[in-house]
Protein backbone atom coordinates (compact mmCIF):
# COMPACT_ATOMS: atom_id res chain seq x y z
CA UNK A 1 0.00 0.00 0.00
CA UNK A 2 2.78 2.35 0.56
CA UNK A 3 4.80 1.38 -1.83
CA UNK A 4 1.64 2.24 -4.57
CA UNK A 5 1.13 5.95 -2.82
CA UNK A 6 4.12 6.57 -3.01
CA UNK A 7 4.26 5.71 -7.16
CA UNK A 8 0.79 7.64 -7.16
CA UNK A 9 2.14 11.18 -4.97
CA UNK A 10 4.94 11.41 -7.39
CA UNK A 11 3.06 10.64 -10.96
CA UNK A 12 0.40 13.30 -9.34
CA UNK A 13 3.36 15.93 -8.14
CA UNK A 14 4.64 15.51 -12.19
CA UNK A 15 1.59 15.99 -13.63
CA UNK A 16 -0.12 18.76 -11.81
CA UNK A 17 3.71 20.76 -12.35
CA UNK A 18 3.83 19.96 -16.10
CA UNK A 19 0.64 21.30 -16.35
CA UNK A 20 1.46 24.26 -14.18
CA UNK A 21 4.96 25.02 -16.38
CA UNK A 22 2.74 24.88 -19.45
CA UNK A 23 -0.29 26.99 -18.22
CA UNK A 24 1.77 28.81 -15.91
CA UNK A 25 -1.53 29.22 -13.65
CA UNK A 26 0.66 29.82 -10.23
CA UNK A 27 2.24 32.77 -11.74
CA UNK A 28 1.48 34.40 -8.78
CA UNK A 29 4.41 32.39 -6.56
CA UNK A 30 6.31 34.00 -9.25
CA UNK A 31 8.40 31.21 -10.01
CA UNK A 32 9.26 30.48 -13.57
CA UNK A 33 8.87 27.91 -15.60
CA UNK A 34 11.79 25.89 -15.07
CA UNK A 35 11.35 26.72 -11.45
CA UNK A 36 7.55 24.50 -11.69
CA UNK A 37 9.65 22.01 -13.38
CA UNK A 38 12.62 21.51 -10.92
CA UNK A 39 10.04 21.56 -7.93
CA UNK A 40 7.75 18.79 -9.67
CA UNK A 41 10.67 16.78 -10.32
CA UNK A 42 11.93 17.61 -6.31
CA UNK A 43 8.95 16.57 -5.15
CA UNK A 44 7.89 13.52 -7.35
CA UNK A 45 12.15 12.38 -6.27
CA UNK A 46 11.20 12.71 -2.53
CA UNK A 47 8.06 11.21 -2.40
CA UNK A 48 9.45 8.57 -4.32
CA UNK A 49 12.93 8.13 -1.51
CA UNK A 50 10.50 8.75 1.64
CA UNK A 51 8.07 6.17 0.58
CA UNK A 52 11.08 3.90 -1.33
CA UNK A 53 8.17 3.04 -3.37
CA UNK A 54 10.99 1.90 -6.01
CA UNK A 55 14.60 1.48 -5.39
CA UNK A 56 16.53 4.53 -4.64
CA UNK A 57 18.63 4.37 -7.79
CA UNK A 58 15.27 3.84 -9.98
CA UNK A 59 14.54 7.28 -8.68
CA UNK A 60 18.10 8.32 -9.23
CA UNK A 61 17.44 7.86 -13.10
CA UNK A 62 13.91 9.06 -13.07
CA UNK A 63 15.29 12.47 -12.01
CA UNK A 64 18.04 11.97 -14.98
CA UNK A 65 15.48 11.34 -17.45
CA UNK A 66 12.91 14.28 -16.25
CA UNK A 67 15.96 16.82 -16.59
CA UNK A 68 16.81 15.92 -20.43
CA UNK A 69 13.51 15.28 -21.72
CA UNK A 70 11.51 17.87 -19.74
CA UNK A 71 13.77 20.20 -17.76
CA UNK A 72 16.31 21.13 -20.23
CA UNK A 73 13.39 21.50 -22.81
CA UNK A 74 11.62 24.27 -21.12
CA UNK A 75 15.12 25.91 -19.93
CA UNK A 76 15.99 26.24 -23.58
CA UNK A 77 12.55 27.76 -24.32
CA UNK A 78 12.63 30.57 -21.45
CA UNK A 79 16.42 31.58 -22.45
CA UNK A 80 18.81 30.01 -20.84
CA UNK A 81 22.12 28.16 -21.93
CA UNK A 82 22.04 24.83 -20.50
CA UNK A 83 22.62 21.82 -22.38
CA UNK A 84 22.44 17.59 -21.25
CA UNK A 85 26.03 17.63 -20.53
CA UNK A 86 25.20 20.00 -17.30
CA UNK A 87 22.81 16.55 -16.01
CA UNK A 88 25.15 13.96 -17.38
CA UNK A 89 28.06 15.25 -15.92
CA UNK A 90 27.27 14.61 -11.52
CA UNK A 91 26.98 10.55 -12.76
CA UNK A 92 30.93 10.51 -13.24
CA UNK A 93 31.96 13.46 -11.38
CA UNK A 94 34.68 13.72 -9.05
CA UNK A 95 32.94 12.23 -5.77
CA UNK A 96 31.20 8.98 -7.56
CA UNK A 97 34.84 8.57 -8.52
CA UNK A 98 35.85 8.72 -5.15
CA UNK A 99 33.42 6.61 -3.59
CA UNK A 100 33.97 3.79 -6.87
CA UNK A 101 37.69 4.12 -5.66
CA UNK A 102 36.71 3.07 -2.02
CA UNK A 103 34.49 0.25 -3.35
CA UNK A 104 37.40 -0.89 -5.09
CA UNK A 105 39.40 -0.94 -2.40
CA UNK A 106 37.18 -2.46 0.10
CA UNK A 107 36.33 -5.33 -2.56
CA UNK A 108 40.16 -5.78 -2.36
CA UNK A 109 41.20 -5.85 1.10
CA UNK A 110 37.70 -8.39 2.10
CA UNK A 111 39.14 -10.27 -1.29
CA UNK A 112 42.95 -10.82 0.39
CA UNK A 113 40.98 -11.30 4.31
CA UNK A 114 43.07 -8.21 4.82
CA UNK A 115 39.65 -6.42 6.66
CA UNK A 116 39.07 -9.78 8.60
CA UNK A 117 42.52 -10.47 9.73
CA UNK A 118 42.76 -6.29 11.26
CA UNK A 119 39.23 -6.71 13.34
CA UNK A 120 39.81 -10.50 14.73
CA UNK A 121 43.54 -9.12 15.53
CA UNK A 122 42.36 -6.14 17.27
CA UNK A 123 38.87 -7.92 18.92
CA UNK A 124 41.43 -10.74 20.29
CA UNK A 125 43.70 -7.79 22.02
CA UNK A 126 40.64 -6.63 24.07
CA UNK A 127 41.08 -9.17 26.79
CA UNK A 128 38.08 -11.20 28.23
CA UNK A 129 36.40 -8.23 29.55
CA UNK A 130 33.50 -7.23 28.45
CA UNK A 131 33.50 -3.54 28.16
CA UNK A 132 37.10 -3.72 26.51
CA UNK A 133 35.73 -6.24 24.01
CA UNK A 134 32.71 -3.83 23.45
CA UNK A 135 35.08 -0.78 23.07
CA UNK A 136 37.66 -2.79 21.03
CA UNK A 137 34.52 -4.17 18.61
CA UNK A 138 33.37 -0.34 18.13
CA UNK A 139 36.98 1.19 17.94
CA UNK A 140 37.66 -1.48 14.96
CA UNK A 141 33.90 -0.59 12.83
CA UNK A 142 34.48 2.82 13.58
CA UNK A 143 38.29 2.61 11.71
CA UNK A 144 37.09 0.36 8.85
CA UNK A 145 33.67 2.14 8.27
CA UNK A 146 36.20 5.78 7.48
CA UNK A 147 37.48 3.77 4.40
CA UNK A 148 35.00 1.34 3.43
CA UNK A 149 30.88 1.52 3.08
CA UNK A 150 30.02 1.80 6.19
CA UNK A 151 27.05 -0.61 5.35
CA UNK A 152 30.02 -3.08 4.38
CA UNK A 153 31.78 -2.75 8.10
CA UNK A 154 28.97 -3.07 9.56
CA UNK A 155 28.18 -6.68 7.73
CA UNK A 156 31.42 -7.81 8.21
CA UNK A 157 31.77 -6.97 11.96
CA UNK A 158 27.93 -8.38 12.70
CA UNK A 159 29.54 -12.04 11.19
CA UNK A 160 32.25 -11.65 13.43
CA UNK A 161 30.58 -10.24 16.55
CA UNK A 162 27.65 -12.34 17.01
CA UNK A 163 28.95 -15.95 17.69
CA UNK A 164 30.63 -14.16 20.56
CA UNK A 165 27.32 -12.30 21.10
CA UNK A 166 25.39 -15.55 21.13
CA UNK A 167 27.92 -17.00 24.14
CA UNK A 168 26.62 -14.68 26.39
CA UNK A 169 23.07 -15.48 28.86
CA UNK A 170 19.79 -14.50 26.73
CA UNK A 171 19.23 -12.42 30.09
CA UNK A 172 22.78 -10.71 29.71
CA UNK A 173 21.91 -6.98 28.46
CA UNK A 174 25.54 -7.07 27.24
CA UNK A 175 24.45 -9.27 24.13
CA UNK A 176 22.12 -6.52 23.03
CA UNK A 177 24.96 -3.68 23.86
CA UNK A 178 27.48 -5.62 21.96
CA UNK A 179 25.54 -6.05 18.77
CA UNK A 180 24.32 -2.60 18.85
CA UNK A 181 28.51 -1.28 19.10
CA UNK A 182 28.80 -1.94 15.25
CA UNK A 183 25.94 -0.09 13.83
CA UNK A 184 26.89 2.86 16.09
CA UNK A 185 30.33 2.54 15.69
CA UNK A 186 30.08 2.40 12.24
CA UNK A 187 27.42 5.73 12.18
CA UNK A 188 29.96 7.66 14.10
CA UNK A 189 32.94 6.20 12.02
CA UNK A 190 31.84 7.62 8.55
CA UNK A 191 32.10 10.95 9.66
CA UNK A 192 36.03 10.68 9.60
CA UNK A 193 36.56 10.66 5.98
CA UNK A 194 35.21 12.25 2.13
CA UNK A 195 34.40 8.81 1.38
CA UNK A 196 33.14 7.54 5.25
CA UNK A 197 29.29 8.47 4.10
CA UNK A 198 27.48 9.49 1.36
CA UNK A 199 25.79 12.59 3.11
CA UNK A 200 30.07 13.61 3.55
CA UNK A 201 30.96 12.74 -0.44
CA UNK A 202 27.25 14.99 -1.07
CA UNK A 203 28.89 18.01 0.54
CA UNK A 204 31.87 17.71 -0.69
CA UNK A 205 30.87 17.92 -4.16
CA UNK A 206 28.76 21.05 -3.56
CA UNK A 207 31.56 22.28 -1.72
CA UNK A 208 34.19 21.51 -4.70
CA UNK A 209 31.56 23.48 -6.93
CA UNK A 210 32.18 26.91 -5.08
CA UNK A 211 35.95 26.71 -4.59
CA UNK A 212 35.39 25.73 -0.67
CA UNK A 213 35.90 22.40 -0.51
CA UNK A 214 38.79 21.35 2.28
CA UNK A 215 41.34 18.58 1.30
CA UNK A 216 41.08 15.17 2.06
CA UNK A 217 43.05 15.17 4.98
CA UNK A 218 41.69 18.72 6.50
CA UNK A 219 38.71 16.72 6.19
CA UNK A 220 40.24 13.90 8.54
CA UNK A 221 41.70 16.60 10.68
CA UNK A 222 37.91 18.09 11.12
CA UNK A 223 36.50 14.58 11.54
CA UNK A 224 38.56 12.34 13.12
CA UNK A 225 38.53 13.81 16.92
CA UNK A 226 34.64 13.61 16.98
CA UNK A 227 34.58 10.32 16.21
CA UNK A 228 36.96 9.47 18.57
CA UNK A 229 34.75 11.66 20.93
CA UNK A 230 31.29 10.12 19.81
CA UNK A 231 32.55 6.76 19.77
CA UNK A 232 33.60 7.02 23.62
CA UNK A 233 30.53 8.57 24.20
CA UNK A 234 28.65 5.75 22.52
CA UNK A 235 30.72 2.98 24.88
CA UNK A 236 29.65 4.48 28.22
CA UNK A 237 26.05 4.86 26.86
CA UNK A 238 26.45 1.20 25.94
CA UNK A 239 27.25 0.45 29.25
CA UNK A 240 25.32 2.28 31.32
CA UNK A 241 21.68 1.33 29.46
CA UNK A 242 23.10 -2.23 28.51
CA UNK A 243 25.23 -3.29 31.84
CA UNK A 244 27.07 -6.35 31.66
CA UNK A 245 25.85 -9.53 34.09
CA UNK A 246 28.97 -11.28 32.55
CA UNK A 247 32.43 -9.70 33.59
CA UNK A 248 34.71 -12.06 31.33
CA UNK A 249 34.51 -13.91 28.39
CA UNK A 250 36.88 -15.81 26.33
CA UNK A 251 37.17 -15.40 22.58
CA UNK A 252 38.76 -17.82 20.64
CA UNK A 253 41.68 -17.40 19.37
CA UNK A 254 41.24 -18.49 15.91
CA UNK A 255 43.00 -15.51 13.83
CA UNK A 256 43.64 -16.04 10.25
CA UNK A 257 47.61 -15.63 8.65
CA UNK A 258 48.35 -13.07 5.85
CA UNK A 259 51.34 -14.94 4.49
CA UNK A 260 53.29 -12.72 2.18
CA UNK A 261 52.01 -13.17 -1.67
CA UNK A 262 52.24 -10.91 -4.75
CA UNK A 263 48.46 -10.30 -4.93
CA UNK A 264 49.03 -8.95 -1.13
CA UNK A 265 51.93 -6.80 -1.89
CA UNK A 266 50.53 -4.98 -4.74
CA UNK A 267 47.67 -4.41 -2.39
CA UNK A 268 49.11 -2.94 0.46
CA UNK A 269 51.57 -0.40 -1.58
CA UNK A 270 48.81 0.68 -3.75
CA UNK A 271 46.58 1.29 -0.56
CA UNK A 272 49.66 3.60 1.08
CA UNK A 273 50.01 5.04 -2.21
CA UNK A 274 46.19 6.11 -2.43
CA UNK A 275 45.65 6.90 1.06
CA UNK A 276 48.98 8.58 1.06
CA UNK A 277 47.28 11.36 -2.03
CA UNK A 278 44.05 11.60 -0.71
CA UNK A 279 45.81 12.97 2.94
CA UNK A 280 48.60 15.26 0.38
CA UNK A 281 46.17 16.17 -1.70
CA UNK A 282 46.18 20.30 -1.20
CA UNK A 283 49.94 19.89 -1.97
CA UNK A 284 50.43 17.97 -5.94
CA UNK A 285 46.51 19.20 -6.90
CA UNK A 286 44.88 16.06 -7.74
CA UNK A 287 41.18 15.84 -6.95
CA UNK A 288 40.51 12.84 -4.53
CA UNK A 289 38.47 11.30 -7.41
CA UNK A 290 41.32 11.18 -9.55
CA UNK A 291 43.22 9.68 -6.69
CA UNK A 292 40.46 7.13 -6.22
CA UNK A 293 41.18 6.16 -9.95
CA UNK A 294 44.88 4.47 -9.23
CA UNK A 295 42.98 1.21 -6.98
CA UNK A 296 40.59 1.01 -10.10
CA UNK A 297 43.68 0.98 -12.72
CA UNK A 298 46.15 -1.56 -10.82
CA UNK A 299 43.94 -3.75 -9.38
CA UNK A 300 41.95 -4.65 -12.63
CA UNK A 301 45.36 -4.09 -14.55
CA UNK A 302 47.15 -6.81 -12.29
CA UNK A 303 44.05 -8.97 -12.17
CA UNK A 304 43.78 -8.99 -8.39
CA UNK A 305 40.66 -8.29 -8.89
CA UNK A 306 38.34 -9.55 -11.48
CA UNK A 307 35.44 -9.02 -13.92
CA UNK A 308 33.30 -10.43 -11.51
CA UNK A 309 34.66 -8.73 -8.84
CA UNK A 310 33.56 -5.76 -11.11
CA UNK A 311 30.49 -6.57 -11.42
CA UNK A 312 29.51 -6.97 -7.53
CA UNK A 313 30.50 -3.30 -6.85
CA UNK A 314 27.37 -1.19 -5.38
CA UNK A 315 26.88 0.62 -8.24
CA UNK A 316 23.56 1.17 -7.23
CA UNK A 317 25.03 3.36 -4.15
CA UNK A 318 26.59 5.26 -7.36
CA UNK A 319 23.71 5.85 -9.31
CA UNK A 320 22.00 7.15 -5.67
CA UNK A 321 24.79 9.79 -5.47
CA UNK A 322 24.86 10.53 -9.45
CA UNK A 323 20.93 11.19 -9.08
CA UNK A 324 21.07 13.52 -5.73
CA UNK A 325 23.91 15.21 -7.81
CA UNK A 326 21.54 15.97 -10.66
CA UNK A 327 18.81 16.60 -8.63
CA UNK A 328 20.89 19.49 -6.76
CA UNK A 329 21.99 20.57 -10.59
CA UNK A 330 18.39 20.69 -11.26
CA UNK A 331 17.53 23.09 -8.43
CA UNK A 332 20.38 25.56 -8.76
CA UNK A 333 20.51 25.67 -12.38
CA UNK A 334 16.55 26.45 -12.59
CA UNK A 335 16.40 29.16 -10.20
CA UNK A 336 14.40 27.31 -7.80
CA UNK A 337 17.11 26.86 -4.95
CA UNK A 338 16.54 30.83 -5.22
CA UNK A 339 13.00 31.17 -5.10
CA UNK A 340 12.48 28.56 -1.85
CA UNK A 341 15.21 30.65 -0.46
CA UNK A 342 13.58 33.83 -0.72
CA UNK A 343 10.43 31.68 0.68
CA UNK A 344 12.22 31.19 4.07
CA UNK A 345 11.94 33.63 6.92
CA UNK A 346 16.61 33.37 6.88
CA UNK A 347 16.67 37.40 6.39
CA UNK A 348 19.36 38.46 9.16
CA UNK A 349 19.62 35.23 10.80
CA UNK A 350 23.67 34.86 11.85
CA UNK A 351 25.31 31.82 9.90
CA UNK A 352 25.69 29.67 12.67
CA UNK A 353 22.00 29.59 13.56
CA UNK A 354 21.40 29.08 10.20
CA UNK A 355 23.51 25.92 10.11
CA UNK A 356 21.84 24.88 13.72
CA UNK A 357 18.48 25.34 11.66
CA UNK A 358 19.08 23.44 8.81
CA UNK A 359 21.17 21.04 10.37
CA UNK A 360 18.68 20.22 12.77
CA UNK A 361 15.79 19.50 9.91
CA UNK A 362 18.28 17.21 8.46
CA UNK A 363 18.93 15.18 11.56
CA UNK A 364 15.02 15.02 11.91
CA UNK A 365 14.80 13.78 8.31
CA UNK A 366 17.62 11.25 8.38
CA UNK A 367 15.77 9.78 11.73
CA UNK A 368 12.84 8.83 9.71
CA UNK A 369 14.55 8.06 6.03
CA UNK A 370 17.33 7.72 4.24
CA UNK A 371 20.20 9.87 5.20
CA UNK A 372 21.73 10.66 1.57
CA UNK A 373 18.39 10.83 0.21
CA UNK A 374 17.90 13.76 2.92
CA UNK A 375 21.47 15.36 1.96
CA UNK A 376 20.39 15.28 -1.63
CA UNK A 377 17.44 17.48 -0.55
CA UNK A 378 18.88 19.51 1.74
CA UNK A 379 22.58 20.45 0.50
CA UNK A 380 21.55 22.49 -2.61
CA UNK A 381 19.02 24.56 -1.33
CA UNK A 382 21.80 25.88 1.12
CA UNK A 383 23.80 26.86 -1.92
CA UNK A 384 21.13 29.93 -2.43
CA UNK A 385 21.85 31.02 1.20
CA UNK A 386 23.89 34.45 1.15
CA UNK A 387 26.46 33.59 4.24
CA UNK A 388 30.05 34.57 4.67
CA UNK A 389 31.67 30.84 4.10
CA UNK A 390 29.29 27.49 3.09
CA UNK A 391 31.76 25.09 4.48
CA UNK A 392 30.37 24.86 8.27
CA UNK A 393 26.88 25.11 6.91
CA UNK A 394 27.42 22.45 4.55
CA UNK A 395 29.54 20.10 7.51
CA UNK A 396 27.12 20.79 9.84
CA UNK A 397 24.20 19.60 7.92
CA UNK A 398 26.36 16.83 6.41
CA UNK A 399 27.15 15.67 9.71
CA UNK A 400 23.63 16.07 11.17
CA UNK A 401 22.50 13.48 8.68
CA UNK A 402 25.02 10.94 9.47
CA UNK A 403 24.84 11.18 13.30
CA UNK A 404 20.78 10.36 13.17
CA UNK A 405 20.73 6.78 13.94
CA UNK A 406 17.38 6.11 16.28
CA UNK A 407 15.86 3.80 14.68
CA UNK A 408 16.21 0.78 12.35
CA UNK A 409 15.34 2.61 8.19
CA UNK A 410 18.16 5.81 10.30
CA UNK A 411 21.01 4.02 8.74
CA UNK A 412 22.30 1.03 6.50
CA UNK A 413 23.69 0.17 9.54
CA UNK A 414 21.27 0.26 12.11
CA UNK A 415 18.70 -1.86 9.79
CA UNK A 416 21.39 -4.77 9.47
CA UNK A 417 21.51 -4.74 12.98
CA UNK A 418 17.96 -5.09 13.58
CA UNK A 419 17.85 -7.89 10.89
CA UNK A 420 19.79 -9.95 13.37
CA UNK A 421 16.86 -10.28 15.60
CA UNK A 422 19.10 -9.50 18.50
CA UNK A 423 17.95 -6.69 19.06
CA UNK A 424 13.99 -4.64 19.43
CA UNK A 425 13.25 -1.05 17.93
CA UNK A 426 12.90 -0.16 21.58
CA UNK A 427 16.59 -1.47 22.36
CA UNK A 428 18.20 0.51 19.59
CA UNK A 429 16.10 4.05 19.96
CA UNK A 430 17.22 4.73 23.67
CA UNK A 431 20.54 4.83 23.06
CA UNK A 432 20.22 5.86 19.28
CA UNK A 433 17.95 9.04 20.48
CA UNK A 434 20.90 9.67 23.02
CA UNK A 435 23.73 9.94 20.84
CA UNK A 436 21.61 11.38 18.26
CA UNK A 437 20.89 14.44 20.55
CA UNK A 438 24.42 14.65 21.93
CA UNK A 439 26.29 14.11 18.76
CA UNK A 440 24.45 16.71 17.29
CA UNK A 441 24.99 19.11 20.05
CA UNK A 442 28.61 18.56 20.02
CA UNK A 443 28.97 19.04 16.44
CA UNK A 444 26.93 22.47 16.83
CA UNK A 445 29.00 23.55 19.54
CA UNK A 446 32.56 22.14 20.70
CA UNK A 447 32.78 20.97 16.44
CA UNK A 448 31.94 24.24 15.26
CA UNK A 449 34.25 25.83 17.48
CA UNK A 450 37.23 23.00 16.25
CA UNK A 451 36.44 23.77 12.21
CA UNK A 452 37.02 27.43 13.38
CA UNK A 453 40.81 26.28 14.93
CA UNK A 454 41.27 24.99 11.75
CA UNK A 455 40.63 27.98 9.67
CA UNK A 456 37.02 26.41 8.42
Amino acid sequence: MKQKLGRGLALAAVAFFLIAAEFDFLSYFELSQPGYVSLGILLAAATLWITEAVPLFVTSLMVLFLCLVWLVPVMQQDGMSVNNQVFLSPFFSDIVLLFLGGFVLSAALHKQRVDEWLARSIIQRTGTSIPRLMLGVMLVTAFLSMWLSNTAAAAMMLALTIPIANRLPNQDPARKGLVLSIPFGANIGGLGTPIGSPPNAIAMQYMERIGEAPGFGTWMALGVPGVIVMTLLAWGTLLVLFRPLTQSLQVEKDSIDLPTSVPLNILLVTLAITVFGWVTSQWHGLTAGTIALIPVLVFFSTGLLNRQDLRSLSWDVLLLMGGGLCLGTAISESGLASWLIELLPVDGIPDYWLMVVFGSVACLMSSVMSNTATANLILPILLGLSVESYTPLMLGTAFACSLAMPLPVSTPPNAMAFSTEQISVSDMVRPGLILTLVGVVLAFTTGYWWWGLLGI
